[in-house]
């Protein structure tokens, strides 16, 4: 399966993204906004359209697409594209 970071970075000659750019990219795929218009500071609350089911939505894809698995207490705190970047990070930094 053809993943939204991949099909955007090929199509649109992007070349290679990290991982905060992966992230808004994915969130904003979600969220179905122009990834622009995506602050990666905004909180959830202050985003038309980021629920609690499109954050559990935003978990399973990040999770998928970078191959990791969010600690169940760290949950509630990935409200924002940075806070789900730098959650990865540390992540893979660990693994």
């Amino acid at each position: 399966m053809l993943m939204v970071v991949d099909y955007l970075s090929n199509s649109l000659n992007l070349g290679p993204m990290n991982i905060l750019e992966e992230t808004k990219v994915i969130i904003a795929s979600i969220l179905k906004l122009p990834v622009e218009q995506l602050d990666i500071k905004a909180e959830m609350t202050d985003i038309e359209g980021w629920d609690s089911l499109r954050n559990v939505m935003i978990l399973s894809q990040l999770e998928e697409h970078f191959d990791i698995m969010f600690p169940p207490d760290d949950i509630f705190d990935l409200t924002s594209v940075k806070a789900f970047a730098e959650e990865i990070e540390k992540i893979k930094q660990t693994d």
